[in-house]
């Protein structure tokens, strides 16, 4: 046998995501939000949390690709939130996470989630198109300006205003994105960055770019994700003002049509009953309450939510069940009338965690994807 190079395939010979869309034409697109945090979402003490040791990881992605789930969406962090559970504060690196499961996947999209203040661009750029080439462009990007002033302190890093950060943001994916396009050099001079001579290769595969998702609550984060993103991650306050919530965000997309989708958690069991002790168990029982209370004082000083919604009493329940993302409690019945009243909103899809994403998601895939189905909102998936 004799060993050489590889010929250099043609871009068409790549079996990659057709203009980086997630496959499938289902009108209510789902993620697997959030598990490659130790205990995920779920601030519990309880010994059923999510043990996000890498084997688990993998197994859970390869699960929901054979699914249709169409994104894995991480969460970002570089410290504890203050609990008592063992692991807190163990985030997997989204960058090579991203890398990894691209690898161990064939069609399901996978996206990093960047804190920019903590990664220089020019550093980033390269590290995307890699994960880019390694998923034959499955790879999405969710940026983010960052919140927890002690993980801005652990790197060293001026604790911005919340403008400046998104002035920061706005920089940062200029220069990526230049990176990305441009065919020689450039000089770049802004508020944040002076660079000289910047270039770099390869490209991002084929003729198009990583998707780019952000998660904007604040008049400035959505003005953001709405100028500059491909997707915006909104926040869902109250189900019962959402569809008119919805409309005004699209009235003012102009002529720039994105999508919209938010985030959510999911407590499921076969009744109702067993799904009311389930969370009863993992919140009331044995909740890590230290990791809910700061949780809740850092969405005050940051205002990410409406201050009704911060101040209302069940709100330390989301934050403690699902880190203030939409909670979704009830049998298969329950959680599909929910996503069906969300879709019926507007709302394009939704990345959801689980308290223990591997044994959760079993319900999920026999019980309550074929309600959906069933409904149109989504198609049946033959991997």
């Amino acid at each position: 046998m004799e060993y050489g190079q590889l010929p250099r395939p043609s871009l068409t010979d790549f079996e990659r995501v057709t203009n980086r869309e997630f496959s499938g034409n289902n009108r209510f697109k789902l993620g697997l939000f959030s598990f490659n945090r130790d205990g995920g979402l779920t601030n519990t003490l309880a010994p059923e949390r999510w043990d996000a040791r890498w084997e688990n990881q993998v197994a859970l992605a390869q699960v929901g690709e054979e699914a249709g789930i169409e994104f894995l969406l991480p969460l970002a962090g570089w410290r504890g939130i203050n609990g008592k559970a063992e692991g807190d504060g163990d985030f997997y690196e989204s960058l090579t996470w991203a890398a990894g499961l691209l690898a161990k996947t064939q069609k399901i999209h996978v996206f990093s989630t960047i804190h920019v203040h903590f990664l220089n661009p020019i550093f980033a750029a390269k590290q995307a198109v890699t994960c880019d080439h390694i998923g034959s462009g499955r790879l999405g990007l969710n940026l983010v300006a960052g919140y927890n002033k002690d993980e801005f302190s652990m790197f060293g890093v001026n604790y911005q205003g919340h403008e400046d950060r998104y002035a920061y943001l706005k920089e940062w994916l200029t220069i990526v994105r230049q990176i990305w396009t441009n065919g020689g050099p450039f000089n770049f001079n802004g508020s944040h960055f002076n660079l000289s001579n910047v270039w770099g290769g390869p490209k991002p595969l084929g003729s198009d770019r990583p998707i780019l998702v952000s998660a904007g609550s604040s008049e400035t984060g959505r003005n953001f994700a709405l100028t500059y993103s491909d997707a915006l991650f909104m926040f869902i306050a109250d189900i019962d003002t959402l569809e008119e919530e919805v409309r005004s965000i699209r009235k003012s997309m102009g002529n720039r049509k994105i999508k919209i989708y938010a985030s959510g958690h999911v407590f499921c069991k076969k009744t109702a009953s067993e799904t009311k002790d389930y969370y009863h168990y993992l919140i009331h029982e044995k909740g890590d309450w230290d990791a809910g209370h700061y949780l809740l004082k850092a969405y005050e000083e940051i205002k990410s939510a409406p201050t009704e919604v911060l101040h209302a009493p069940e709100f330390i329940e989301r934050l403690m069940s699902g880190h203030g993302t939409f909670p979704i409690i009830g049998d298969p019945d329950e959680v599909v009338t929910v996503w069906k009243r969300i879709s019926d909103a507007g709302i394009d899809g939704m990345a959801f965690a689980l308290p223990n994403y591997l044994e959760d998601f079993k319900i999920i895939q026999e019980d309550v994807l074929p309600r959906l189905e069933n409904l149109g909102l989504r198609e049946k998936y033959f991997s």
